[in-house]
């Protein structure tokens, strides 16, 4: 190897080759400091999103409340997405307020029922103006009782995208969009299936970075990024699955969790309430609560349902 002597720094090196490894050192050392700066950035719009976005939800609140006159559902689907926004808003700030999760981090557990079955009922509000579309719950017998750590609002989040990803993947031609849990060996499954025109290989395993989309239009990729950071930060994974020209399954796998510690509450919650918009609103509230809860609109409905003395 020819030898040169190079002045860098105040003193000489003698090979060529240090070079090639101070150029390396100082390029990384940019792409460090670049994406740190970048992170800063997100973390600061976050932030100023959460905040912006009080003003707003604080107005539909308002407004909500001189809705009377519109249709039952209509109400319900409005409450049910000031909810989100808010929980949404909440969580933004959380994240910049507390360290970012790490894998087998402690969380509290949750019934994945109570989490699961509030937002399939939301879906069909939010997407029943898409007849083409059928969404369905489909729960065996080990999912009964299932548990596992996870975050209420970031998991409902997570199951939200996957949600929405298969509906579009069905929605031209119309199809069908499976929500499913189950345990195995262990593992709380949590899968979205559809039936939809499936994704092409070369795609499909760049799908889960941050960035990498398929078949939608103005899509960011971002989605399916929170979906596999946040199972992962869960000591859990997202897998996707397609076939073209057959559909798509994503499966949100996470260690099962034993009762102990779970957040679940051995009280049974029962409201007796004549107004659905005031039942529907404690729902969704016990269901963030992890309690289980039971609604009637008369005190005879409760009684013909209430176990024998």
């Amino acid at each position: 190897m020819n030898e040169k002597a190079d002045k860098f720094g105040g003193g000489y090196v003698r090979s060529s080759g240090v070079w090639l490894v101070v150029a390396s050192w100082m390029e990384l050392i940019g792409r460090e400091k670049l994406e740190i700066t970048l992170a800063e950035k997100m973390a600061t719009q976050a932030r100023q999103v959460a905040h912006d976005i009080r003003s707003p939800v604080a107005a539909l609140e308002v407004a909500s409340a001189d809705t009377a006159e519109l249709p039952e559902e209509t109400r319900l689907l409005i409450h049910s997405a000031i909810d989100r926004i808010h929980d949404i808003a909440n969580s933004l700030l959380n994240q910049q307020l507390s360290p970012p999760p790490t894998p087998g981090a402690s969380v509290a557990h949750h019934l994945l029922t109570a989490l699961i079955n509030p937002l399939i009922g939301e879906k069909h509000l939010q997407f029943r103006s898409h007849p083409q579309v059928k969404i369905e719950l489909c729960l065996d017998k080990s999912s009964n009782g299932l548990l596992a750590a996870v975050e209420p609002i970031e998991f409902k989040r997570l199951l939200s995208n996957l949600i929405n990803n298969a509906v579009e993947a069905v929605d031209e031609h119309g199809g069908t969009v499976k929500v499913c849990l189950a345990s195995r060996n262990g593992r709380a499954l949590t899968s979205v299936q559809d039936d939809g025109k499936g994704i092409p290989p070369e795609i499909l395993v760049k799908l889960g970075r941050r960035g990498e989309t398929h078949g939608k239009r103005g899509g960011t990729g971002l989605g399916l990024y929170h979906a596999r950071t946040t199972a992962e930060s869960w000591g859990g994974s997202l897998t996707i699955v397609s076939e073209v020209g057959k559909g798509t399954t994503a499966t949100v796998d996470l260690p099962q969790a034993s009762a102990s510690g779970a957040t679940t509450d051995p009280r049974d919650v029962v409201l007796i309430d004549d107004d659905p918009l005031v039942r529907k609103t404690w729902k969704m509230a016990a269901a963030r609560a992890g309690r289980r809860f039971s609604e009637f609109a008369t005190f005879a409905e409760f009684m013909e349902a209430a176990p024998p003395p």
